[in-house]
């Protein structure tokens, strides 16, 4: 083989080549376990997150810490208070009305577009994030049942099939979650919501286009006045 068909060959196998995803700096790996501790309702509103400890405790550098804080606060998950420094935000009632009316904007078009054949059902990633509501409140675990729940309408709003928005969508429930960790009574605010689930969960699977989408729009109007109502007394 000539050298000039042989650096053909080498280009074509470079262009079949799969591209690598970028890996994550560590001010993104940082960023990442501190919105998954919020998420998850390790850090509640209001915490100080001094920034010496935490870097300590992730083992890298305060620059690291720093920048991730920066991410963070673009995602309004995290604020600076003068002689606090940063802390978990706190939300106000005016972000409890955006957040209802961003999810409002994408789980109901996800039934429109179900409805129209557009679009297919998980059934079973909505099965399983019910299951997991139930366990929880039966074991008597509200934030569990929280993280349940914001799993669940995940789930719907997956049937757009668009990875952008699964990825913003997440980010907003981890937002959604600091007006969780408000309430002042989690098993009264819960408990009728995993009901409320369960509910739509079947109207979904059964192809009741109708009565879901009632369903989930009486659901999120109820949930926006009991959160904008706990934020505010807060």
């Amino acid at each position: 083989m000539g050298s000039s068909a042989a650096s053909d060959h080498t280009r074509d196998a470079l262009a079949d080549l799969p591209s690598l995803a970028p890996l994550p700096t560590a001010a993104e790996r940082a960023a990442d376990l501190i919105r998954e501790n919020i998420f998850q309702g390790g850090f509640r509103p209001g915490a100080a997150l001094p920034e010496t400890a935490l870097a300590r405790a992730l083992g890298v550098s305060r620059n690291t810490v720093r920048e991730a804080y920066r991410r963070l606060i673009t995602e309004h998950l995290l604020a600076y208070e003068v002689h606090k420094g940063v802390t978990v935000r706190r939300l106000a009632p005016d972000d409890v009305r955006d957040i209802y009316r961003l999810r409002r904007m994408h789980e109901l078009s996800a039934i429109e577009e179900l409805r129209s054949g557009a679009a297919t059902l998980d059934d079973g990633g909505l099965r399983d994030s019910v299951v997991a509501g139930q366990r929880a409140g039966a074991a008597d675990d509200w934030v569990g049942a929280g993280t349940a729940d914001l799993r669940f309408h995940a789930e719907i709003v997956a049937v757009h099939g668009s990875p952008r928005l699964n990825g913003f969508f997440r980010r907003l429930m981890t937002e959604m979650r600091l007006g969780f960790l408000a309430l002042t009574d989690p098993h009264a605010f819960h408990a009728p919501y995993l009901v409320g689930n369960a509910d739509i969960c079947e109207h979904l699977i059964q192809g009741r286009w109708d009565q879901a989408h009632a369903a989930l729009r009486r659901y999120l109007d109820a949930a926006e006045h009991e959160v904008a109502r706990a934020v505010a007394h807060r």
